[in-house]
């Protein structure tokens, strides 16, 4: 499971070191290092290992759509906006250009573990996020 979050300079290249703890779950958990960057409409990126996207994409299979066009309309929506990509060999993934810029990432990002996936955000956009939802973050019931 992704949990934490942490800072992470971005090169001009567009690399970025995946934290550790969280390449250590990819290693442990997932028999691949194929990930899925997903562009969300909210610009911040959605990075997936592919056995997790694949779960994500398989509930089309079971969906309450009624027509196939539909469907397909989901499908096509979800799929358009992925990329495939892999860790290189010092822990590192590529962000295209075209994310990059969608999602308004220069210098850094923040990574946020996400149970199933890693968010990653502009560090601005994410602390304005939180900000705005204020009193509306969950609350965990002390044991």
């Amino acid at each position: 499971m992704f949990v934490g979050k942490a800072i992470h300079a971005v090169n001009k290249d567009g690399r970025v070191s995946l934290p550790s703890r969280m390449r250590e779950v990819i290693n442990k958990r997932y028999s691949s290092d194929d990930l899925y960057l997903m562009l969300m409409p909210e610009k911040f990126i959605c990075l997936f290992p592919s056995e997790e996207f694949e779960r994500l994409t398989s509930r089309f299979d079971n969906s309450s759509a009624t027509t196939l066009s539909r469907i397909m309309d989901m499908e096509r929506d979800m799929c358009s906006e992925a990329e495939l990509c892999k860790i290189d060999g010092s822990g590192r993934i590529v962000i295209p250009p075209e994310m990059k810029e969608s999602a308004k990432i220069n210098n850094e990002v923040i990574f946020i573990g996400a149970r199933s996936h890693i968010e990653i955000w502009n560090p601005e956009h994410w602390n304005w996020k939180q900000t705005q939802r204020g009193s509306d973050r969950i609350a965990i019931p002390a044991a």
